[in-house]
């Protein structure tokens, strides 16, 4: 990817390069960042970033700019970064999310070593716990920043669970019986997914497997398991496979998160299982009927579990101008600057990465179901990264591929997990 500098406004403006990413573009000493995001439009962190934005690009004015480039729909974003990660020619700032964008670049030796930008600020060094280094670290070097937690439980509609006669389960058996109980009462249960990675589907299953014992834990602390045909993932996969048949919607096969949130909020089903950036939504009446957030109560997993980890951060990657990777690299301290996840926490409910930025009590006050939650997981007895999270780079979009077969009956469960196990076992890591 090149960067050139040019003094022709109306040459800057016809400039383009393959694949539609132009790194950078320079007027006068100006230097412009191209950052194709899908956190825009109706994405429940849109308000958040383009606040970022401004904010960045009024405190840099006349020395870096950001531009956006909309790509609506996060599976879409993570399809064009894979396709510029092989031809290599990446966007200055790719944001990892959950999709091993980190780990497929690095790959292409396509990212930028930040470590001695970050150790440079003691602040921004603070922030890399041991959770933190799990997520944005290889062979202690710093690649990426992170700005936000996947903390992460279930959300129920309390008039459904009312009409059922059923409280928030602690065990998976209580948890089973709700789900017979709503069932019985005309309520479908749950709301599932199978496209895009299946977000909440893969969260019902990951819990399931943590909370089942020793080996189950182990399998769900572990980066880049090979073996998915153990008993614990098994018998959750088989779980699974009831709920398609009898605990959720039609549209479940085939649907991805979208379609799975608009059944919650329609009051389609009873339960989905997410994080706390969803709560915002729930009051935006363009998502969800008037007063519905009044309806909604949250609880961590039957087990005492909660998903805790911070979420893949944002990178620099490399590119032949080096005022174009710092500029990059100011982009991300300060999108993952302890300001910034706390403006994100207070304006959308986003729990922050870092442990070192406090959940105030403005933030409580404008997201109560946030502070609920948050209580409930610091009585957690039990906490991992998701499922999904921890697989070799490609099994993700494979998984999502094979789901459907076995929620249509087409494969068994230990089917579907020699598939898994086949691919991760050809595509292992070494760390």
């Amino acid at each position: 990817m090149k960067t050139k500098k040019i003094l022709s406004i109306a040459l800057a403006a016809a400039m383009t390069l393959s694949l539609g990413v132009v790194s950078s573009t320079v007027f006068a000493d100006e230097i412009v960042i191209n950052y194709p995001t899908f956190q825009v439009g109706s994405n429940s962190a849109a308000p958040v970033v383009a606040e970022l934005v401004d904010e960045f690009n009024e405190i840099y004015a006349g020395q870096y700019k950001i531009v956006v480039e909309d790509v609506p729909g996060d599976q879409n974003y993570a399809d064009k970064i894979k396709v510029q990660i092989t031809s290599g020619q990446l966007p200055p700032v790719c944001y990892g999310a959950g999709y091993k964008l980190l780990d497929m670049a690095l790959g292409a030796d396509l990212v930028v070593d930040i470590t001695d930008a970050v150790n440079a600020d003691p602040d921004w060094a603070a922030m890399f716990d041991e959770n933190w280094e799990a997520v944005d670290c290889r062979d202690g070097k710093i690649y990426a920043a992170s700005s936000e937690s996947e903390k992460i439980g279930y959300f129920y509609n309390k008039e459904l669970y009312e009409q059922a006669g059923i409280e928030p389960a602690t065990t998976w058996d209580e948890f089973f019986a709700n789900c017979e109980a709503l069932k019985e009462a005309g309520i479908t249960p749950i709301a599932m997914d199978t496209a895009d990675g299946a977000w909440c589907t893969q969260l019902l299953l990951g819990a399931m497997i943590a909370t089942s014992g020793d080996e189950g834990l182990e399998f769900m602390k572990s980066m880049y398991p090979t073996d998915y045909s153990i008993q614990p993932v098994v018998d959750a996969i088989t779980r699974i496979q009831e709920f398609y048949t009898n605990y959720t919607t039609m549209d479940a096969n085939g649907g991805a998160y979208e379609n799975a949130a608009n059944n919650f909020f329609s009051g389609n089903v009873a339960m989905i299982c997410n994080g706390p950036w969803m709560i915002g939504d729930f009051s935006d009446t363009s998502k969800a009927p008037e007063g519905f957030a009044d309806k909604v109560g949250v609880a961590i997993f039957p087990g005492g579990f909660v998903y805790d980890s911070p979420i893949e951060g944002m990178f620099v990657t490399k590119q032949d101008d080096p005022a174009l990777e710092e500029a990059a690299i100011a982009m991300v301290k300060f999108f993952t600057s302890a300001d910034a996840q706390q403006k994100a926490l207070e304006m959308q409910g986003m729990v922050p990465a870092a442990k070192t930025v406090e959940i105030t009590d403005a933030a409580k006050e404008s997201f109560p179901l946030l502070a609920d939650f948050i209580d409930q997981a610091a009585g957690a007895s039990v906490s991992t990264a998701t499922f999904t999270g921890g697989m070799v780079p490609g099994l993700e979009d494979l998984w999502s591929t094979e789901l459907p077969n076995l929620a249509s009956g087409a494969y068994t469960p230990e089917e579907l997990c020699q598939i898994l196990t086949d691919f991760a076992t050809e595509n292992a890591v070494t760390e």
